[in-house]
């Protein structure tokens, strides 16, 4: 049996449209023949949950970059997230520094009232404006995101402290200044903590011990397996990569992450993860 790790967004599906039928149908015909395939994502199980429905694909799920896991048919479970003590650290650095940030639970996405952050909002639509068409979607799905499907509260600290029983999985936060990027890693890089780019313009913070690549050694370490793959783009994809036996990265990955894989596929738009998926595990010779 093999198992295929798969990346999510700017992997398996590109910004704003719909997933390319050889994905589908890849991975329909992967578990026909027994081998597994997992999503590896940042996003939360209710957002990968809605992509499957729409796709019609019911497939394990390791979600919040390693924080949940949630198998066919299951309920997800949650480990190693953020405690109350690592918030409060962290959000006066974060009110300090003037950053849109938002903090993903098992329930919902708390976020302070939308009105605070209009100018960040417009920060960054600026700074994406030279992806075009793509930017604009992507700022457009973001504002709709913040205002109306997170939860507004004032005080975000005061939030976890009236409800202790919420599982906070992971810090998001988005900057158009790529140098305060640079000042955010450092200051944001304490004990307890890991802080990556997950996508444009966008940080994480995560238990350390939340990551793509201990969520997958601890997968693999419950199921007997001959290969493991992982296909990626991202910066959150290389702890994948070290883990798994076959590294793939999409022709839209940086080189960075190119440089640390060995085999590359077809951009995320194109369709890369079922195309290897039939050309390298399934050796089907008759896709178009």
């Amino acid at each position: 049996m093999n198992i295929v790790f798969s990346d999510v967004d700017g992997t398996f599906q590109d910004l704003g449209v719909p997933v390319p039928q050889i994905n589908i149908d890849a991975v329909k015909r992967l578990q026909e023949a027994g081998d597994h395939f997992v999503f590896v994502t940042g996003r939360g199980i209710g957002l990968v949950e809605q992509m499957e429905q729409e796709i019609g694909l019911d497939c394990d799920v390791i979600f919040g970059n390693g924080a949940g896991f949630k198998a066919r048919g299951q309920f997800p479970t949650y480990s190693n997230c953020l405690s109350i003590e690592t918030l409060r650290r962290l959000l006066p650095i974060l009110d300090e520094e003037n950053i849109l940030y938002f903090i993903h639970t098992d329930t919902e996405v708390v976020i302070q009232p939308v009105e605070k952050y209009e100018v960040h909002l417009q920060k960054l639509r600026d700074s994406l404006s030279f992806m075009g068409h793509q930017g604009r979607l992507l700022m457009d799905y973001k504002t709709e995101y913040f205002k109306e499907q997170c939860y507004h509260v004032e005080d975000i600290i005061g939030f976890f402290e009236t409800y202790p029983e919420r599982t906070i999985v992971k810090i998001e936060l988005m900057e158009a200044s790529d140098k305060k990027h640079e000042i955010l890693r450092e200051r944001l890089t304490i004990k307890d903590t890991y802080v990556f780019t997950s996508f444009i313009k966008t940080l994480e913070i995560v238990n350390p011990l939340s990551t793509k690549g201990a969520a997958i050694r601890s997968y693999l370490e419950k199921l007997p397996y001959d290969l493991s793959f992982g296909i990626g783009d991202g910066e959150n994809d290389l702890t994948m990569f070290e883990t798994v036996d076959v590294a793939v990265a999409v022709a839209n990955a940086s080189d960075t992450v190119k440089n640390k894989s060995h085999k590359t596929t077809l951009s995320c738009n194109e369709g890369g993860v079922g195309k290897f998926i039939f050309d390298e595990i399934l050796n089907y010779t008759d896709i178009n």
